[in-house]
Formats: structure tokens, C-alpha cells, sequence
């Protein structure tokens, strides 16, 4: 019968414990007299109330004042790097803005660094290895962030840990303020290369996508240890720059160490996955030195685990561990910018150390009456340590027996299991590992465990190379959507008669919506506005379909009315529709020499008018059914007047039905009122009767992601508006309200 690993280690125990039984029953351990025990027990018990009373008193005052300190620290400490990263943020907006529109901002030469500013705060100018210094877009974009050169001189003048600040851009080029510019000049007198893009503050920043901290790494150039921040900067949703600032490690200590509360108490401060960034000791479970970064959750101390467990929660805690073989009360409390965690501890011996003073005087009164006990107390220690000698070297041999052959086969195990790498994932059961306990069952479970790996690494490598295959195909199905949508503007810089602008944010990678515009003739300008149902790739392929029929059936000529032309694309759309897919949609065309807009709808959103004399009006015009949906549709044409200054805006249901976390519609109503501010604000800086129309829009969809916040966006965003300017051939001002008519140009008033 096999013999279990637990029987062996359970036998060994037996063997050691009968030994010290039989040892200790034969040397007796009751010389001392009865009175001598009751003394030394009565000291036990008094110096044990003692300790106990005052310690459960200084231990309930420490829980709250600790917890309150550390809380209150950790505030200053994340203020610190607040307005590290504020200030950063700040400078990342002023540069997208000099990249969005340079023209505005002026140049401002950036000289590159040099020994005569040695321990001067200066701007640089710094190329990495593989830039092109002779790139002109790259020389204006240098020119123009030169002038952010006070912004930047006052940031890393003004904080008190700053070290200094950049802005990196993706051609080479980094230009930089710090009080160290000899630093950056070689031994030949030219400027030394910064490749920004191996730094990790620039690349976690791009990865990010937002606001970046780094855990502790070397100065690029004094090979001293610093912490840095990157703040990306995108233009039109593509990285465009990175800025950065860096505080050295010698400064975080500062802050960290300031955190101490007395010189009993230690800090420590710990990132988001655990590691220790920092801590005023350098030894122990909680000491730290240098970069290298020891993480609180691989620790072997159990207690210190679940610690950091509950700390990277992001609450605030109290706890009592053992650490370094003493008991230490330790508080923490979140550092919120980072996501990093600040501990503060302090031994129990030091908070006990009023109740361990009464104690030792309680003792020196004792130590008088058990005078007469020490003699007997000095013998009974020789023979017990002689004895505890014994038991010691007895124990010893037979851990090292017991022992061998426990750890040899695991050891085997774990020399097999480590050399498990790249192809080389076996594992085979050898003859030592045939112990005939556990030991051999967990080898054989490694075995299994080897063999069904190799066959998920196989399947995993497919999957992944599937899926780069579709992601390859997804991101070409996007350009090729975003590539079929008039995005250039001005669209017609030689009609002074109107201006337009549209946008289109799809919800995944390709979506559903679209919008168009052309010119019919000389005098006839089209507008398109329309929502495929469902999302992804089946609605872009449907867009693209309805798209092209209704730009081509329109410029056929062959249907006089926007309501003829929705009729026949419908129709179109309805052979072999099998998936049921159906498109809405609003066509109109605007005469441009009179104003005059016919439209039809084919169960679209209303369309919104802008009237001088009345604002933001929403028009309900007669709804047909969606197209795709029944072939055989009817529609009506809708006839409207615009004026010289009216303002047509259409759009698709995913700006009304933006929603936020609390799941809330933006709704009509607040479009309406944000379309009213959006105006307001685009007109501001220009004339009364003009407006910037891509400015408007951005305005308008700022108010919707303030409504949505962090909710994601569920639904595609299509929204276009169309100025008109008048013409010098347009007839007298015509009656605004809209004509409902069929397809042959008969209707009514509505």
C-alpha cells in the first residue's frame, strides 16, 4: 500500500514530538517550590493586564489617528501630482490648438541646446536619430510651439516639483525646458539625439490614450531616477504630439518622506498593480532601493498580500501584520491621480511603548521578591539548554533524512517545469518522480497539463492569426467608407450663394449613416441625409448601395422630384432584399438663384430651419415609409423658402438619442436649446450675419458629449447644415412655411 506524502510528514512530527516528551518527562521540569510559581505567576498575570489595558486604549487612539493622517497625506501627496498632470493637460490643449490652426499663433525661433546656458532655465530644440531636420511641415510646426514658450518657461518655474517639461512630436522633433541644456551637448559641441519615442512616458501616453505616470526609471541623461507623466495630443482622432514632465526620485522622496509622522513611523507608496514605487526604508518586507520595483502582492508574508489586495481597491483600511517579525499597525489611504496607494506603519512595540515603562517597573518591584527563585531558575536554564541542544541536533538529523527524500523528487519537478519554454512544452514523468504519494500525482497532473497546452498554443496562434486577418479587413472597410463621403470643405469655395459642412462619427469601426451633397446643374444643389439600419459591416455595405443609387438616379434625370427619386431607389433597394435591411432617408434640392427647397422623406428625422426672426425651428414634413422596406412606396414632395441668413440642419437619430449613464436621452428638446447656444458661440468672434459652420458643429457636438459623459456611444453621429447666402438673381422674399405635394408637384399648405 503507497505511503501519502501526508502520512510521511505526519510521522516525522510524531518521532520528534515523542522524543522532546520522553526528554522532558525525565528531567522533570518541577524543581521550583509551590510558592515560587504563584509568584511568577502573579507577575505574569499583572504585567499581562497591564499590557493588555493600555494597549487596547493607545491601539483604538492610533486606529483613528493614523487613519485620519494617512488620509490627510495622501491628499497632499496627490496634489502634488494633480497639478503635475493640470498642468501638462493645459499644455497638451494650447499645442492641439497650434497644430488645428497654426496661422493664429506666431513663430518663435527654438535654438538648440548649448554650454553657454549651463544651470539657465532655457527652451531647446532636440532632433531624435531618425528625423528629417529638413522637413518644412516639421520646421512650422517647431516655429509655431516655440510660441508656447512662456507657458512652458512658467510651468517648470513655478511648480515645486517639476523638473522640467516637453512637447515631443512624432517627425523627431522635441522641444524642451529644463535648467540643464549642457547635458544635452556632446563631446563635439552638436546637440545629442532624444529619441522621445522609446521613452516610456511617450509611449504609454500613445497606448493610453490619455494622461500617462511612469513607474520609476533612469534619467536619459544623468542616469539618476525619476517619475514621468505624458499627455497625448490628437488631431482630427490622430496622435499629433506628446507633452511630458518628469520629477526625480530624490524630490518624490521629499514629498514621500514628509509623510512621516514622528521617527517611529515609516512610508511607503505603492502603483496600481502593486509594486513599490517608493519607501523611506531600505530593508526589510517594506524596504525599496533604486528602481527596482518589488511588488507587495508577491510577497510571502500572507497578511502583506491581502493588504495590498484591499489596498488597490481604492479604499482607506487599518491593519495589524507582522512585519519583519514584528507587529506593525499599518493605515493607507488612495492616491486618486495615479491610482497609486500611501502606507503608513509603526511597530506595536514603539505605540506600546508607555504600557512596556510600566511594565518594566512593575518588573524591578517583582525582581525583589523572586529574589531567592534566580538560582534554581539558573540551573533549570543549563539543564534545559543542554537538553534543547540535544533535542535541537536529534531534530536536525532527522530533517535532513526526512527532508531529502521529500524535496528531491520536487525539486526534479521544478527543474523539469522551468525548462518548459518556446516549443518545448513536455513534460515527462520520470523514474524519481515515482514516489508513489502526491508527489507523483501532481507530476503526472503536469504531464496531462503539458500535453493539453501544446494543443491550446496551436489554437491560440490560429485564432490570432484569424483575427489580425479581420481586424486588417475591418480597418480598409473604414477608409474605404470614410473615402466615399464628401469630406473636404469648403465643398464649393466658388458658390458665394450658400455654405455647408457635415460630419460623420460612426459607433464601431465602419457604420451605417451617411450623408451627401452635389451639384444637379448650375443652379440645383442635392442634400442627402440618411441612416441604414443595424451597425457594422452589413450596414456599410447597404450605405454604400443606397448611396451610390441615390446620387445616380438623381443625376439621371430621369425623375423630376426628390419624391420620384426616392421612389425608384426604393424600389431598387427592395430586389433581392432577403435580410429586410431598409435605409431612411431626406433628399432635398435647393434651387440656389431663388431659395426655393423641395424635399421629400422617407422616414427620416424632421429637419431643423434657422430663421432670423425666429431661431431654430423643428419642421414636421410628411413621413413616407423607410426605403428598402415595401416596394411599390409612394412619397410627397415638401416645398420650403429659404431666405438670405436661413440655416438648414439635418442629422440622424443618434443625436437625439445620445444617452448618458444614467441611460437619459439627449431628446429634441435639449438639441433645440443646444442648437440656439451652439450658434451663439460659433457667431461670437465673427459677423452677425455668417456663421462658421464647422465651428458650429463642433460647438453642437461638444454639448452632446457633456451630456453623455462616460457613456460610450451606442449609435452612429451624422450632422450637416446648410447656409444660404442669397443670390443676386433670387427673386422678392417668398411666404416660409413648407407645401406638401405628391409626385406630380400637385399638394397642400401645411
Amino acid at each position: 500500500m503507497k505511503e501519502s506524502l501526508r502520512a510521511k510528514v505526519f510521522k516525522m512530527n510524531i518521532m520528534l514530538i515523542a522524543a522532546a516528551l520522553v526528554i522532558f518527562t525525565l528531567v522533570g521540569i518541577y524543581r521550583l517550590t509551590r510558592y515560587a510559581g504563584l509568584m511568577e505567576e502573579a507577575s505574569r498575570e499583572q504585567n499581562t493586564v497591564i499590557m493588555d489595558t493600555m494597549s487596547d486604549s493607545m491601539r483604538d487612539m492610533a486606529t483613528e489617528s493614523l487613519r485620519k493622517y494617512v488620509i490627510a497625506e495622501a491628499r497632499i501627496i496627490d496634489g502634488e501630482f494633480w497639478t503635475m498632470r493640470h498642468d501638462l493637460e493645459i499644455l497638451a490643449r494650447q499645442v492641439q490648438m497650434v497644430l488645428e490652426e497654426p496661422s493664429a499663433y506666431s513663430p518663435v525661433e527654438v535654438p538648440l541646446p548649448s554650454q553657454a546656458d549651463a544651470g539657465k532655465l532655457t527652451l531647446q530644440l532636440l532632433y531624435s536619430d531618425k528625423a528629417d531636420t529638413e522637413d518644412p511641415e516639421l520646421k512650422e510646426q517647431i516655429l509655431r510651439i516655440g510660441g508656447l514658450r512662456n507657458m512652458m518657461l512658467e510651468m517648470v518655474e513655478g511648480g515645486d516639483s517639476l523638473l522640467d517639461c516637453m512637447v515631443s512630436l512624432p517627425g523627431g522633433a522635441s522641444i524642451i525646458v529644463d535648467r540643464t541644456p549642457e547635458s544635452k551637448v556632446g563631446p563635439n559641441g552638436e546637440a545629442m539625439f532624444y529619441n522621445a519615442y522609446r521613452r516610456p512616458w511617450y509611449v504609454g501616453a500613445i497606448v493610453h490614450g490619455g494622461a500617462y505616470f511612469t513607474p520609476v526609471n533612469v534619467d536619459n541623461y544623468f542616469n539618476t531616477y525619476e517619475v514621468m507623466a505624458g499627455v497625448p495630443v490628437y488631431v482630427d482622432g490622430r496622435p499629433a504630439a506628446v507633452c511630458g514632465g518628469s520629477v526625480r526620485l530624490e524630490s518624490l522622496a521629499d514629498i514621500i518622506t514628509g509623510a512621516k509622522l514622528g521617527e517611529y513611523t515609516d512610508t511607503c507608496l505603492i502603483n496600481e498593480n502593486g509594486l513599490m514605487i517608493y519607501s523611506s526604508r531600505t530593508d526589510g518586507e517594506l524596504g525599496h532601493v533604486g528602481a527596482e520595483l518589488k511588488s507587495l502582492q508577491d510577497s510571502s508574508n500572507a497578511g502583506l498580500v491581502t493588504l495590498a489586495d484591499e489596498a488597490l481597491r481604492g479604499g482607506t483600511g487599518f491593519s495589524l501584520l507582522e512585519i519583519d517579525g514584528k507587529q506593525t499597525y499599518i493605515a493607507y489611504a488612495p492616491i486618486s491621480t495615479l491610482g497609486w496607494t500611501l502606507l503608513l506603519s509603526i511597530s506595536q512595540e514603539n505605540l506600546n511603548a508607555t504600557a512596556y515603562l510600566v511594565a518594566e517597573k512593575t518588573d524591578a518591584i517583582m525582581e525583589a521578591s523572586i529574589a531567592g527563585l534566580r538560582g534554581g531558575m539558573g540551573r533549570l536554564a543549563v539543564s534545559t539548554g543542554v537538553i534543547a541542544a540535544v533535542m535541537l541536533i536529534f531534530a536536525a538529523l532527522l530533517s535532513l533524512v526526512f527532508s531529502k527524500r521529500l524535496v528531491d523528487p520536487i525539486k526534479r519537478m521544478t527543474l523539469r517545469v522551468s525548462e518548459m519554454q518556446g516549443d518545448d512544452m513536455s513534460f515527462q514523468v520520470e523514474d524519481v518522480l515515482l514516489t508513489g504519494d502526491e508527489i507523483e500525482v501532481l507530476a503526472r497532473a503536469f504531464a496531462s497539463m503539458s500535453e493539453k497546452m501544446r494543443g491550446y498554443v496551436r489554437e491560440i496562434v490560429d485564432i490570432t492569426s484569424e483575427k489580425q486577418r479581420l481586424d486588417t479587413e475591418l480597418s480598409i472597410a473604414a477608409d474605404i467608407q470614410a473615402n466615399m463621403l464628401p469630406t473636404h470643405f469648403p465643398a464649393f469655395p466658388d458658390r458665394k450663394e450658400f455654405d455647408l459642412y457635415a460630419v460623420m462619427d460612426p459607433a464601431k469601426e465602419v457604420g451605417g449613416d451617411f450623408y451627401d451633397f452635389f451639384l444637379i446643374d448650375d443652379d440645383r444643389l442635392a442634400l442627402v441625409m440618411a441612416d441604414v439600419s443595424g451597425k457594422g459591416v452589413p450596414a456599410s455595405l447597404f450605405m454604400v448601395v443606397s448611396k451610390t443609387l441615390i446620387k445616380n438616379v438623381t443625376l439621371t434625370g430621369r425623375c423630376g422630384s426628390p419624391a420620384e427619386i426616392l421612389e425608384e431607389v426604393n424600389d431598387h433597394l427592395c430586389e433581392g432584399n432577403e435580410d429586410d435591411m431598409f435605409v431612411t432617408a431626406w433628399l432635398g434640392i435647393l434651387t440656389i438663384s431663388t431659395g426655393e427647397l423641395v424635399s421629400a422623406c422617407a422616414g427620416h428625422e424632421y429637419p431643423v430651419f434657422y430663421r432670423k426672426d425666429r431661431g431654430f425651428v423643428l419642421e414636421h414634413d410628411p413621413h413616407g415609409l423607410a426605403m428598402g422596406a415595401m416596394e411599390g412606396t409612394e412619397y410627397k414632395n415638401v416645398r420650403w423658402k429659404m431666405d438670405s441668413g436661413d440655416m438648414l440642419f439635418l442629422y440622424t437619430d443618434g443625436v437625439p438619442e445620445a444617452n448618458n449613464t444614467r441611460e437619459e436621452l439627449f431628446g429634441v428638446e435639449r438639441m433645440m436649446t443646444a442648437l440656439d447656444s451652439s450658434m451663439r458661440e460659433a457667431r461670437a468672434d465673427g459677423p452677425s450675419d455668417r456663421t462658421d459652420l464647422k465651428a458650429f458643429l463642433g460647438c453642437f457636438r461638444s454639448r452632446i458629449d457633456e451630456f453623455s459623459g462616460d457613456a460610450p456611444q451606442f449609435d452612429d453621429l451624422t450632422m450637416m447644415c446648410v447656409e444660404y447666402r442669397g443670390s443676386d438673381a433670387a427673386g422678392p422674399t417668398a411666404d416660409r412655411s413648407c407645401e406638401e405635394e405628391g409626385n406630380d408637384d400637385g399638394g397642400k399648405k401645411s
